[in-house]
């Protein structure tokens, strides 16, 4: 009798338990958000329980408070469970940029061939570090290990990592700063070996200028390199070749590891976008990849298109495919990613600032029948989204991919929200009331 009543207790026990951790929810991922209207950066644990989806919006405590009237932040990148934020200014950095470095809190716990995060702390800023001195950067990148930040008013970037970050006791002695780019500077770095840092000028003796910077064992040496047209905003590596957008077309180069090529030697391929209604050359402005291909956009209204390069092709060429677009729509960068099912996937904005309720995702299925070849890439899905609140360089929406693969978030900036869209069925789940302008995106877990 005493054994039955102990077995039933603890059933009662189990039971409950487990309808707490239904009513609680599994957590599946911590999202991390930019937030425009106050320029800071907040956080929630998506949760999915038998009632549905919830995420609870909270500040990180110990962010920095920025002057929203004059200072904005830039691009996030995220690795080994930590976040580097950047900051500009509107006084080309005088009155105060840099970046932000946050502990997610979450942690990964290695098992073999795969891994699980844990997400048992709080977030927390690690280090802050925010002057007049730190070039007002525009553009976070990520190669590797390495971030990378675009130092626009030194004509320089800096280079550092999560191991640097967490194995310095100082902002400053975490991160190193190297010469090369002018003005408004992209950046590709190749096996942080060496990077091609671009200058923007569009006329005059620098127009079209690659500056190729020795990193590592190749630190010291640096020589430049000349694009046939200036105005270079974007750049990126794939496959042991550099690509670089300036306004005519996109230019190719062999990268080079040891950073010991005679400028003179170089090839400087170019490749041509066409020509748009007025007989201009058509541009892209960034670049995203996906295995051995260089994706991005080109093109307004009905020259409107979405492009990719095989970059492991001895010969590389432009193929793309026509985005049907009004003439007060715009498309977004690209974002390239593979589904839990192995779709190759590129995903679009089609965004108009006149009318941003009308806003749509679009979702280009490349390789539908994944011969590798991507001739059957088509339009399969468009998905109606909330509205874009785009003033100058920001308001746009932003896609995040969750790590399960399962989901993505999209950012709503004008309603306040973030979308939990499905990559099984393309159907919205839910929709988050998070307030403010959410903007770029971040996420850790399983």
């Amino acid at each position: 009798m005493r054994t039955s009543f102990r077995f039933l207790t603890s059933c009662c026990l189990v039971l409950a338990s487990t309808s707490l951790c239904f009513a609680e929810g599994r957590t599946v991922a911590r999202v991390f958000w930019q937030d425009d209207t106050d320029a800071t950066v907040r956080y929630g644990d998506l949760k999915r329980s038998a009632e549905g989806w919830s995420i609870q919006p909270t500040p990180i405590t110990d962010f920095p408070k920025l002057d929203i009237d004059a200072q904005s932040l830039v691009q996030m990148r995220s690795d080994d469970g930590l976040l580097l934020i950047g900051v500009r200014d509107d006084a080309n950095g005088e009155l105060g940029s840099g970046w932000v470095a946050v502990e997610s809190g979450a942690e990964e716990e290695p098992h073999g061939d795969h891994s699980h995060w844990r997400l048992n702390n709080s977030p927390s800023v690690l280090h802050v570090n925010i002057g007049v001195d730190q070039g007002n950067p525009a553009h976070v990148y990520q190669y590797g290990k390495s971030f990378v930040l675009a130092n626009d008013a030194k004509n320089g970037f800096t280079i550092t990592s999560a191991s640097a970050l967490r194995s310095s006791e100082s902002a400053p002695d975490a991160a190193k700063f190297y010469d090369g780019g002018n003005g408004h500077i992209t950046l590709a770095v190749i096996e942080d070996q060496v990077a091609y840092s671009t200058w923007i000028a569009r006329d005059g003796d620098d127009s079209g200028r690659v500056d190729v910077v020795g990193l590592g064992d190749n630190e010291g040496k640096k020589y430049s390199i000349q694009c046939p047209s200036g105005g270079l905003h974007g750049a990126t590596a794939n496959s042991g070749k550099v690509f670089l957008a300036p306004s005519d077309g996109v230019c190719w180069v062999d990268a080079d590891l040891e950073c010991d090529d005679a400028p003179e030697t170089v090839d400087v391929h170019y490749l041509s976008l066409g020509k748009d209604d007025d007989d201009a050359p058509l541009r892209t402005g960034a670049f995203e990849n996906l295995d051995q291909r260089v994706v991005f956009t080109a093109g307004k209204g009905e020259n409107a298109k979405l492009c990719w390069i095989d970059a492991s092709s001895d010969s590389p060429s432009i193929e793309s495919l026509p985005i049907e677009l009004s003439g007060d729509e715009s498309l977004t960068t690209p974002l390239a990613i593979k589904s839990r099912g192995g779709k190759s996937l590129i995903l679009l904005f089609r965004e108009n600032r006149n009318a941003p309720e009308t806003d749509e995702l679009l979702v280009i299925d490349v390789d539908a029948n994944r011969d590798g070849n991507w001739e059957d890439a088509a339009l399969t899905h468009t998905v109606d989204i909330g509205r874009n609140q785009i003033q100058g360089h920001g308001g746009h929406h932003q896609a995040l991919q969750l790590p399960s693969r399962r989901h993505l978030l999209v950012s709503n900036p004008a309603d306040g929200t973030l979308s939990l869209i499905s990559l099984s069925d393309w159907t919205v789940q839910e929709t988050f009331s998070v307030e403010g302008q959410p903007a770029r995106m971040a996420a850790f877990g399983e």
